[in-house]
């Protein structure tokens, strides 16, 4: 048996040897509560802190970038939670929002000013049928929120809501918006002065359209249509659920809308100016009635990397994730690992740009995968833990072994150059990929997550230029 499998990891290893790909190559659950995660939001000052909230149970909260989680409900009455926002200034403020079946007292904002330790409903003023879709949070000022509110049984709803005291007080912030079934909002990452608001239906009752973008240049004050190249009559069923803007060009915004109409008109639209006209890019995503786009992201400092998170409501299409690398013009399929071939519902998706960049989504398919997943361009908790340069090659031996589900692995460099390390399983199927790219010398460390892993012996291999070696560790669940 020995022999065999020496063998055949020889021959793996050897076929292997000049593979590389664009990254990781992997997605890996982090965590499963069993709840569909619908929203996701990062500590930007210290971003291995992570908040999502799932439908079904509350909000959720990581500390170490997503080796563990914990379930902060404390103070909520009402779990059904579809977003979550961290104030970028004030990390210890964060702000949730649930949808609207809890009642009056119960459903609608909560705000945490203990970083998800404890939570107090803030939403006495907002008497929408407080259906929180989305909440964004003033860069510099943690007390100034915006929520957009869907309520579907009302034309008449007010839809957008601003408070400047932290929720204490909130007053309507609509003016020139004629469509206030608001699902989706966004800022300019450079000026906070201008937003975008996302629609659904304009009468949500008898299911019609147009869908419209508004953008406001003046902190909510007013609002303008900037709907040029979008799809504007009344058979137009096609909502904003998602929204990005680059934050290196801020002129550049990337939209998703929902494929309802039979005309096909939605999909993923991209502005290069702002707003001023949209064209629609969706070549390579999937072109059918029901193809839902639920969550969107332009990678932080780019204008061209663009993720995209489907859902295929009439269940007859590919969902999942999906990317592109020339601003929308093409995108591909995005998906493996533990989201599966392409089955997956994403509706929340943040990205880590410190440390290992790493891009997070959330599952939320009614039945099948759910959770947090994360794709690592280096593996999460890579990095150069001393200043000096090893005089030697070294892999060492993983810690703690046996595991559950989390293991250090430590190697060394002497030599800047390509590095690849990868993990298989006992018949020498390669199942991660946890370094593939050009290091610079010195001593890193690996902090590998198998919850996505089933209990046995597992290989963990390293290969450069002028070093290759091989090591077994034991997972144990």
């Amino acid at each position: 048996m020995k022999s065999f499998l020496a063998f055949l990891l020889f021959t793996l290893f050897a076929f292997n040897i000049y593979s590389q790909n664009d990254g990781i190559g992997v997605w890996t659950q982090t965590y499963n509560n069993g709840g569909r995660i619908y929203g996701a939001s990062i500590n930007p000052v210290s971003q291995n802190t992570l908040y999502v909230c799932s439908l079904d149970s509350g909000v959720y909260k990581t500390s170490n970038a997503g080796i563990s989680w914990i379930q902060c409900n404390t103070g909520m009455t009402y779990f059904h939670v579809q977003c979550v926002a961290v104030s970028p200034s004030n990390p210890s403020i964060v702000y949730a929002g649930t949808d609207s079946l809890g009642g009056w007292t119960t459903s609608g904002v909560y705000k945490s000013t203990d970083a998800g330790a404890s939570w107090t409903i803030v939403s006495a003023g907002i008497y929408d049928s407080k259906g929180i879709q989305a909440i964004i949070v003033h860069p510099t000022n943690p007390n100034i929120v915006y929520v957009g509110v869907f309520n579907a049984v009302a034309v008449s709803a007010v839809g957008l809501w601003k408070t400047t005291d932290g929720g204490t007080t909130w007053a309507p912030a609509n003016t020139g918006v004629d469509n206030k079934q608001i699902l989706a909002l966004a800022f300019n990452p450079l000026n906070p002065n201008v937003i975008y608001a996302g629609t659904s239906l304009a009468d949500p009752v008898a299911s019609t359209g147009p869908c419209k973008i508004f953008k406001s240049v003046n902190a909510g004050a007013s609002w303008t249509a900037v709907v040029t190249g979008i799809p504007q009559t009344s058979t137009d069923n096609n909502p904003i659920r998602c929204m990005s803007v680059s934050s290196s060009d801020t002129n550049v915004v990337l939209a998703g809308l929902f494929l309802n109409a039979a005309a096909l008109t939605g999909g993923m639209y991209v502005t290069t100016n702002g707003g001023a006209s949209w064209t629609q890019k969706h070549s390579g995503l999937p072109l059918t009635t029901g193809t839902l786009p639920r969550a969107c992201l332009i990678k932080p400092g780019s204008s061209t990397e663009f993720f995209v998170g489907i859902d295929q409501s009439a269940g007859t299409g590919i969902m999942g994730m999906f990317r592109s690398t020339d601003q929308g013009t093409s995108w591909s399929d995005f998906n493996g690992g533990s989201l599966g071939s392409s089955v997956t519902t994403i509706r929340a998706l943040v990205f880590k740009t410190t440390g290992s960049p790493t891009l997070y989504a959330g599952a939320a398919s009614t039945s099948g995968i759910r959770g947090v997943h994360e794709y690592s361009w280096l593996a999460s908790g890579v990095g150069n833990n001393n200043g000096d340069v090893p005089k030697t090659y070294n892999l060492s031996q993983n810690y703690p072994n046996p595991f559950n589900p989390v293991t250090k692995i430590s190697y060394q460099l002497p030599l800047s150059g390509y590095v690849k390390i990868s993990v298989y399983n006992m018949m020498g199927k390669e199942v991660a990929v946890l370094v593939n790219g050009f290091q610079k010398a010195g001593y890193f460390d690996i902090n590998f997550n198998a919850s996505n892993l089933s209990s046995g012996v597992y290989f963990y291999r390293i290969f450069t230029d002028k070093f290759v070696n091989t090591k077994k560790m034991i997972l144990i669940k």
